[in-house]
């Protein structure tokens, strides 16, 4: 099994609010990727395509403070219906997770405030990376 299917596969295995994972490459090209069946696109995938060729170029751009702040894990960026994960693989590529963003139950408001289990994905993220 490919690495990156193993990772995707592992990912969407362990939550199930991950609508869609891809893992791109320094160009924006989609190498592999996993869509939850039964789920529809909320995004066309030609912009999630755009978007990712933009957060490449953010990526690339925020290296540039590696000697200040040391390297970049992930960054989340949330938006009412979905929270977009990315993490930068040790091989110059790039995962993209997208996750539904519900609100926190039992809340009186709309608490929007969850976070990814980041760590379960780090670990996973990394436990595929040390498979030879």
């Amino acid at each position: 099994m490919e690495k990156y299917e193993k990772l995707l596969n592992m990912l969407m295995n362990f939550n199930d609010s991950i609508r869609f994972a891809a893992v791109c490459n320094t160009n924006g090209d989609i190498i592999w990727n996993s869509q939850r069946k039964g789920i529809k696109n909320i995004v066309p995938l030609d912009e999630t395509k755009q978007t990712i060729m933009r957060i490449i170029e953010a990526w690339a751009q925020n290296s540039n403070l590696e000697n200040h702040v040391g390297s970049g894990l992930y960054s989340i960026t949330s938006y009412e219906k979905i929270k977009r994960i990315t993490v930068p693989l040790a091989d110059g590529n790039l995962l993209f997770i997208s996750v539904n963003n519900s609100p926190a139950k039992n809340s009186k408001t709309k608490n929007y405030g969850l976070i990814a289990d980041m760590g379960k994905i780090l670990s996973i993220v990394d436990f595929v990376k040390s498979q030879k």
